[in-house]
């Protein structure tokens, strides 16, 4: 502290109110010159820096005017050294003479930190009176960043004690709770010695690879057991398809039949459609969202023209090759159903071309045939205007086993190389 000066506390400071501060700002080019506009007057005010900046506050009073000095840290640069700022006020007449900060490269021409220290001032004297005394000889909290504590040791954090007495009581309450409502997808439940996974869950790409931790593909697919009963019981809990978690946990990592003929024509190990198979997203699209919509009720329309019931399908496995799947829009006594709704005439060409279903679709229907063990699919096209005129196009397309096998060993052998590493 310097000789004259005492500590400035929440008693002693001067006062300076905003009729104080608009005209020292109106008479100082410093700070309202026409290339700033304020802008760094307002910028520099701001409490969220000055309050936690400013430092070792000290004044003295010489007859009508009043000197207050302070330390104040660098918003950049916490570790540097301090700089100091000096504001005179003449008391008696209410004016603020100056502020200026003595040590920054910017201060000839009114920097940051006066302005800071002279709004820290004025929100010290709008702050209501209190029964205690605040000093302001301390060090500013943001000087303290990164001071306070350097290192802590393992040993020095188990000695920590719980702000509130253990109670196993409220824990043993929701595990009961859980247990009730057979709640399944909860992380913290997995970590308890009750736990199983359940059979649908368990046949998850994911878990598979996490419990057969094999280096060679070939051992890993040999120990993979997926039954009739389970492939069942995996198509009638994923149903709902894109409502369903089960449906989205058993689709990663596996090559889906929507995806099958970009797969087989493939080139690139770290594109695009490995980050698909692998969980990642694409943009919801008007056609996505189109072919939500009106699905169900095209899949009715279809029913009453090939008179049979239609039923919503699920997720399909299978027990030689788990690493693919396919769902289905729709499925019957002996056969399947895949619908499509396109949004225009334009895009209505990319499923059908010379009245026969286009390669790609072609390649998803074929696979989904295997998968659900049908020889028949209905390729359903719903008009683009299918709202009004109810119109849907029927491509009957008859199962090929010897083109079945020759896919899906492209599909296999992509997997093996691009997927399962991964």
């Amino acid at each position: 502290m310097e000789p004259g000066f005492v500590k400035a506390d929440s008693n002693n400071l001067p006062r300076i109110d905003a009729i104080m501060l608009g005209r020292f700002f109106a008479s100082n080019n410093d700070f309202c010159s026409s290339e700033f506009r304020n802008v760094k007057t307002s910028m520099s005010s701001r409490a969220s820096y000055g309050d936690d900046a400013v430092s070792y506050v000290q004044l003295k009073r010489e007859n009508k005017f009043c000197t207050v000095k302070c330390k104040i840290c660098p918003e950049h640069k916490v570790y540097a050294k301090l700089y100091g700022c000096t504001l005179v006020v003449d008391e008696e007449d209410d004016i603020i003479l100056s502020v200026q900060c003595q040590d920054c490269v910017a201060s000839q021409g009114g920097c940051k930190h006066a302005i800071a220290f002279l709004m820290w001032v004025h929100r010290r004297s709008e702050e209501p009176s209190c029964t205690s005394v605040e000093c302001y000889w301390k060090k500013s909290k943001l000087s303290q960043v990164g001071t306070t504590i350097k290192y802590m040791t393992a040993k020095e954090l188990s000695k920590g004690n719980p702000i509130l007495p253990a109670n196993p009581s409220v824990f043993n309450n929701f595990l009961e709770e859980a247990r009730k409502r057979k709640v399944e997808h909860c992380q913290l439940l997995k970590y308890q010695p009750t736990y199983s996974e359940s059979q649908t869950w368990a046949i998850s790409m994911h878990q598979l690879t996490y419990k057969f931790k094999e280096r060679c593909v070939e051992d890993f697919l040999k120990k993979i057991e997926i039954t009739a009963s389970l492939i069942k019981k995996v198509e009638e809990e994923t149903r709902e398809q894109s409502k369903s978690a089960l449906w989205f946990e058993l689709r990663y990592g596996r090559i889906t039949a929507s995806r099958a003929f970009e797969v087989s024509r493939c080139k690139t190990s770290d594109g695009t459609l490995i980050s698909l198979i692998l969980g990642g997203k694409i943009p919801d699209t008007p056609a996505m969202k189109r072919g939500r919509v009106l699905e169900n009720e095209v899949r009715k329309t279809v029913e009453s023209k090939i008179k049979k019931k239609v039923s919503k399908c699920g997720l399909l496995l299978n027990s030689k090759y788990p690493m693919i799947a396919g769902s289905p829009d729709g499925i019957f006594e002996d056969g399947i159903v895949e619908i499509k709704c396109p949004i225009s005439k334009i895009t209505y060409k990319n499923y059908i071309k010379n009245a026969l279903a286009t390669e790609k679709y072609y390649a998803q229907m074929q696979l989904q045939m295997y998968l659900s063990q049908k020889k028949n699919c209905c390729f359903c096209i719903a008009d683009p205007d299918f709202s009004q005129n109810k119109k849907v196009d029927i491509i009957n397309i008859e199962f090929d086993p010897q083109y079945v096998e020759n896919f899906i060993n492209k599909l296999l052998n992509f997997w093996k190389i691009n997927i399962y590493p991964l």
